[in-house]
């Protein structure tokens, strides 16, 4: 792989929410990685041509938003490698157990940067301590069963950032019915357990599995639990295809904190896509914070223009460390707004999910993991 200065000093930022003093980095970067792209990938030198936007043109940090980006579709019909397919060091899918799927590969280069960043936000939020014994419950895939769906692999990885005491995943795989399925009742079962226990818990995953063992607590007539104030809950994934199950983010906050003991801000949601690659966590305001190894902008739904702060649009994501596939600039179906100056100080842009475009459901991991909750 060439060698790109640039992309490793944005890597090792020593503040992953630091835009400011990262625009400069930043745009080296991402001129590294659209000439290695372009010089690798015949499919995007052609889109490059097309777009008149040769890597040459790349000067300014105000033309990273016109990079040529890809429709984020594309990657469930196309396989496009900028390197050659023995170079490919992990291979993922965005969709849990049906719906088209996105085949995402990564050179080890890539998946080390990705792997980094990760750890990296997580530990600008403290919830990475190696010290401290936890219990996780997880609402995701066993990666031992889901070996190459991304949240799987994301959330495990997830589980490294504390010493694991026990770790149960509720989305268990039944070989007599060749399917993932969701154990109400063991589930519950092994929440009092942990609570009784006394170590923290970190509870990961999909929302909707959350709620719904809420949920079954009350009916049990359940008192409040206490999980400590160094518990956290991780969401992530969104509700998709239970939206009958849905409440509000404040409605949602107040049910997880009453309920398990934890103090609010100790519920973060977090947002990312195995396209794009780059994790987008909740502060503790409960806004999603674009870390300096991404730009994010929105465009306009007609005309795909770039829109200013504030205005809704499919939302466009940018980043340069990616050398495997040219994902550099994605164009999602994520309707969002991008804005500054969250209360929380971080001097970084903020994105605001407002749901996704279109009328036809697109199938990614939480819809194919909210399927599980109709069977209960």
């Amino acid at each position: 792989m060439d060698q790109h200065p640039a992309l490793d000093r944005l890597m090792s930022w020593a503040d992953p929410f630091d835009h400011p003093a990262t625009d400069g980095v930043f745009l080296a970067a991402m001129q590294e990685s659209l000439a290695w792209h372009d010089a690798h990938n015949p499919v995007y030198h052609t889109l490059c041509e097309m777009a008149d936007f040769p890597p040459e043109r790349l000067q300014t940090f105000d033309q990273v938003s016109q990079v040529p980006w890809i429709f984020v579709n594309v990657f469930k019909h196309h396989e496009l490698l900028s390197v050659p397919r023995e170079a490919v060091a992990l291979h993922l899918t965005s969709s849990g157990t049906s719906g088209q799927k996105s085949q995402i590969f990564f050179d080890q280069g890539s998946m080390d940067r990705g792997l980094d960043m990760v750890r990296r936000c997580f530990d600008a939020f403290g919830l990475v301590n190696e010290a401290e014994e936890v219990n996780y419950l997880l609402f995701a895939y066993d990666p031992e069963e889901a070996k190459h769906v991304g949240t799987a692999a994301t959330d495990d990885f997830i589980t490294g950032f504390a010493k694991k005491h026990r770790t149960y995943h509720a989305l268990r795989w039944n070989a007599r019915t060749a399917a993932f399925e969701f154990d109400l009742e063991r589930t519950y079962a092994m929440l009092l357990d942990f609570a009784a226990e006394g170590y923290p818990v970190r509870i990961l995953g999909f929302p909707a599995f959350l709620h719904r063992l809420l949920a079954h607590h009350r009916e049990q007539g359940g008192q409040p639990l206490s999980l400590g104030l160094r518990s956290f809950v991780l969401t992530g994934g969104g509700w998709k295809t239970a939206e009958d199950e849905q409440i509000d983010k404040p409605a949602f906050i107040a049910e997880v904190s009453t309920l398990l003991g934890i103090p609010p801000g100790n519920l973060r949601d977090g947002f990312g896509m195995v396209e794009h690659g780059v994790p987008y966590i909740e502060c503790e305001a409960h806004r999603f914070h674009v870390p300096v190894y991404a730009r994010a902008y929105t465009r306009d739904v007609a005309t795909l223009a770039l829109l200013p702060l504030g205005a809704e649009g499919f939302l466009h994501l940018v980043t340069p460390y990616l050398y495997s596939m040219p994902a550099i600039s994605l164009l999602t179906s994520d309707m969002a707004v991008i804005g500054a100056d969250c209360p929380c100080g971080r001097p970084t842009t903020t994105v605001e999910l407002r749901g996704r475009a279109g009328t036809r459901k697109n199938k990614g991991c939480a819809i194919a993991a909210s399927q599980l909750l109709k069977s209960l």
